[in-house]
């Protein structure tokens, strides 16, 4: 299929090369002249996991263009791959989608065969037939659905496994203005998955509202988890994790997002649970549950700083393994991690942070609140404690008996995620997030049978 991607930034540039290694000819266009160099000169200028060896399998079939006429002319299909950044009220932005859409208006009027736009960005419910189709049949001439085709078709991707998360999806969601538009999308994705998603065809409004739904019901079930882990801090004997592992193996629930740590942070979680409640004020409603959602996400961070004060002295030094909003990216907007650092520095406490590839971005936001180390083994230097706030693999890795050597004698070690559950950590006063020891991996009290 002839394929064209307006916009390849993280996720439109990842888009673009999945496509295109799986055969695909595709165009691409983007407004940065500098990104346009790179990727002209077969250079990677996005960080993400295995985009560099994708890329190298894609050159052959993506072509980068310089205007974006030739993309609609050429193509059968143009994904519209743009920021739609928060405004003040929640709300999505559209200006960037429809100056893409006025752009490509022109070459689309002319076109005498059917193509289709489809609009990956998230937009608010009612955006597709209520702003992008008319705009593009003044443009045109044409009728939505008749003249062209109009798809709405969000992915539901994680910035550090975008790739992973393209080519294994567990949902492919189409909305779209005609019956042939979404069987063409379909047939696209369908040829490009890994795996054998469960495809959702639906109207244009289903599809805008299940996008904001399905992740705001993702962030109940984390704060939920994360409700649950300070109820079970507070039991003596209570494990929120090997409560929440039953509870996931009901298929009601599922394991997936069920596990007490930070809260929700990134560039879609929050802000798709703000849109999810001005779409509820849109239609007349006052969302009751997401708000409460977001209230318990908020007030993690106080609560883990609290955790920490009650636990050591004022004023000491305290190590921060982890920056990133999750790991194997460096992206720290809305970090847990890092309002955690501020709240601690503010406190007084000498604060000392380690990421793996999140520390320059982090310093942008932090700026000399927090000393800044590459070394993680330096970083915990006499630190009365020790805090895993991101689940990067390198930490389990770690001389855990080399960093009890370099801090303070018996800190604490607050394990946000389960990390370091089971393993040997003399010389630590260890404590994880929900309860649990560092010597128990399961339930104490439940040994498994023997020859009865």
């Amino acid at each position: 299929m002839k394929v064209s991607v307006f916009g390849l930034g993280k996720l439109g540039l990842c888009t673009a090369a999945c496509f295109a290694a799986r055969g695909h000819e595709v165009l691409g266009y983007d407004t940065s002249p500098a990104l346009l160099a790179s990727l002209k000169a077969r250079q990677n200028p996005i960080q993400e996991t295995g985009l560099e060896d994708l890329l190298a399998q894609a050159w052959p079939n993506l072509k980068i263009m310089d205007q974006p006429t030739a993309l609609v002319r050429d193509t059968d299909i143009s994904l519209i791959i743009v920021p739609t950044p928060s405004r003040a009220d929640g709300r999505f932005s559209n200006q960037a989608v429809e100056t893409v859409l006025r752009a490509i208006g022109p070459a689309l009027r002319q076109k005498k065969t059917f193509h289709i736009v489809d609009i990956v960005s998230t937009v608010m419910p009612g955006s597709c037939q209520g702003v992008f189709g008319p705009l593009l049949e003044e443009l045109t001439g044409k009728v939505c659905g008749k003249g062209f085709g109009l798809v709405y078709n969000p992915e539901f991707i994680a910035l550090g496994s975008v790739i992973q998360n393209f080519l294994n999806p567990d949902l492919v969601l189409i909305g779209a203005s005609d019956p042939l538009s979404g069987e063409v999308v379909r047939q696209l994705y369908r040829s490009s998955c890994d795996n054998q998603p469960h495809f959702a065809l639906m109207s244009l409004i289903n599809a805008e509202i299940t996008k904001l739904s399905l992740n705001c019901f993702v962030t109940m079930k984390i704060s939920f988890a994360n409700e649950l882990a300070a109820i079970c801090e507070l039991v003596p004997g209570a494990d929120a994790d090997v409560i929440t592992r039953a509870m996931g193996a009901d298929s009601r629930i599922g394991g997936k997002c069920l596990k007490g740590g930070l809260g929700f942070g990134g560039p879609c979680f929050p802000r798709d649970n703000r849109a999810f409640q001005a779409c509820a004020r849109d239609a007349g409603w006052e969302a009751q549950l997401a708000p409460r959602v977001v209230k318990v996400n908020n007030h993690i961070p106080s609560r883990l700083v609290g955790l920490i004060r009650l636990q050591i002295r004022e004023k000491s030094r305290v190590a921060l393994l982890g920056l990133a909003y999750k790991p194997d990216t460096p992206i720290v907007e809305e970090s847990q991690s890092l309002m955690v650092a501020q709240q601690l520095a503010q406190a007084g406490f000498a604060v000392r942070v380690h990421d793996p590839q999140a520390l320059g971005p982090a310093q942008e936001i932090l700026g000399d609140l927090v000393r800044y180390y590459p070394d993680p083994y330096r970083c915990v230097k006499k630190a009365a404690a020790v805090v895993l706030l991101t689940n990067w693999p390198l930490y389990a890795q770690l001389d855990w008996q080399a960093l009890a050597d370099l801090t303070e004698p018996e800190p604490l070690l607050l394990d946000c995620w389960g990390t370091l559950k089971g393993k040997n950590l003399p010389g630590f006063r260890y404590q994880c997030v929900g309860g649990g020891a560092a010597s128990v991996r399961e339930d104490p009290i439940y040994e498994p049978a023997v020859n009865l």
